[in-house]
């Protein structure tokens, strides 16, 4: 064999080589990045979950919350719109019987005053001995 023949074959292996040098290399970075890639959607999906969680729980403490407010309010308007409404009640209660006051006033009172004392005036005791 001579020396070109020798070259040519050292350069075939030394391609041959680096070809498969490189191949090996390139399948090892993909494993490598596979198991990164792994690693970090696995990372990402605890902390989703997390995260969701913290959301859950944080959302059904705001709807407890907002269902107590929503019953305290109804009880403050409930409460509010009693109040007037007691106080009418009582007011009328009170104005039926002064009402009935008056009826007894009317149908007693005219049987026992004398008739010049019915002037609108109210009818003292010095009024009614003369002074």
């Amino acid at each position: 064999m001579t020396t070109d023949t020798w070259l040519m074959a050292l350069v075939a292996t030394l391609l041959v080589g680096a070809g498969a040098g490189f191949w090996g290399a390139t399948e090892l970075a993909k494993r490598r990045l596979k198991a990164q890639v792994k690693r970090a959607a696995e990372s990402l999906r605890q902390q989703h979950s997390a995260v969701v969680d913290g959301l859950r729980g944080a959302q059904s403490r705001t709807q407890t919350e907002l269902e107590q407010t929503r019953a305290g309010f109804k009880r403050q308007l409930d409460a509010a719109a009693a109040e007037p409404r007691a106080a009418a009640a009582r007011a009328e209660e009170r104005l039926l019987a002064a009402y009935a006051e008056l009826d007894r006033l009317r149908r007693g009172g005219a049987a026992t005053g004398p008739a010049e004392l019915s002037d609108g005036f109210a009818a003292t005791r010095p009024m009614r001995e003369g002074l």
